[in-house]
């Protein structure tokens, strides 16, 4: 799909959303502060809001997820901290779910109990000025800020990439604030190298740097100013750079099929996610997190009275 495309189907996105959004809503007029968290695949954005939604800041915040795939497993993640999550699932917010968007963010408009914030996390191939723009449609969001998240192993890796490094380019210069993430996984040269390539790519924001995604919430929040949003046309990549499969299976697996599984069809991974069913520990499930090469296994709830399986979004990048 041409650049040309992505900025109709945007477009049209934001008149869905302006015909959407009624003429009255509960909440007053710019009253709900929306930060949007953007990064590429596997920066720990979904680590960062669960982070956010564990402090005790005595906040009511709404969260809105965006994955790309059949199952949003990162609402999922988030769904445990808070009662007040929206999923929107099956592709980048800027296009094909403005609507879903729209709806999604009129609803929190309208609620009994307004929250305080709005954190809508994007899928990690949208680009957050355009899924911002969006949002903006509804008289009652104000943007509060952009906040992307780097991951400071995989800086030089994806910039040069020829495929998503205009998209990867793209998500830091949105940025109000950019989060440097993963700063305990490279040595002090090669994080400076990464300090360095986001000043010069988005001089003057801020970079906070990070391990876990660990930010304070008064850095997190409260970005009110001055924003790097663009025109439409900006955006200049689609998820047609992608593609997504999922691994599902009713029976119980051991670690090394599911990482061949991962591994199969001869496409790069970049990202993989989801809950799995392991002989290693079957009473409970098991998140499973790839980025690149590395992967984690991750002891998660049991399984309780919910059937065991797994459920894995793999995302690799398009053939040529």
């Amino acid at each position: 799909m041409s650049a040309a495309d992505d900025t109709f189907r945007m477009l049209a996105g934001l008149i869905e959303a302006s015909r959407i959004v009624p003429e009255r809503l509960r909440a007053a007029p710019r009253s709900l502060p929306l930060t949007v968290v953007g990064g590429f695949l596997g920066a720990g954005k979904t680590t960062l809001v669960n982070r956010l939604l564990a402090e005790p800041h005595g906040l009511r915040i709404a969260v809105l997820v965006n994955d790309f795939g059949r199952i949003n497993v990162d609402a999922a993640l988030v769904a445990s901290r808070t009662a007040d999550t929206i999923a929107l699932t099956n592709g980048c917010a800027c296009c094909s779910i403005s609507g879903d968007l729209t709806r999604a963010l009129v609803q929190v408009a309208q609620g009994e109990s307004l929250p305080d914030a709005i954190v809508l996390e994007a899928s990690g191939i949208a680009d957050p000025r355009s899924l911002a723009q969006v949002a903006l449609a509804n008289p009652a969001v104000r943007l509060d800020g952009v906040v992307t998240l780097v991951d400071a192993e995989t800086v030089e890796a994806h910039a040069d990439d020829p495929d998503h490094g205009p998209l990867f380019r793209s998500q830091v210069e949105a940025a109000d604030l950019i989060v440097l993430n993963k700063r305990d996984l490279v040595d002090g040269e090669r994080f400076e190298a990464a300090r360095a390539w986001i000043a010069a790519r988005a001089p003057r924001r801020p970079i906070v740097a990070a391990e876990q995604a660990d930010v304070p919430t008064e850095v997190f929040l409260g970005l009110d100013g001055p924003h790097s949003l663009e025109a439409a046309s900006r955006v200049p990549v689609h998820a047609g750079l992608f593609r997504t499969r999922t691994i599902e299976s009713d029976t119980v697996m051991e670690e090394s099929e599911l990482l061949s599984l991962l591994d199969a069809g001869g496409a790069e991974v970049l990202r993989a996610k989801g809950f799995v069913w392991l002989s290693s520990a079957p009473d409970r499930r098991t998140l499973l997190q790839r980025v690149g090469a590395r992967h984690t296994f991750i002891p998660a709830e049991p399984w309780g009275g919910q059937r065991p399986r797994s459920q894995v979004v793999v995302i690799t990048k398009a053939p040529r």
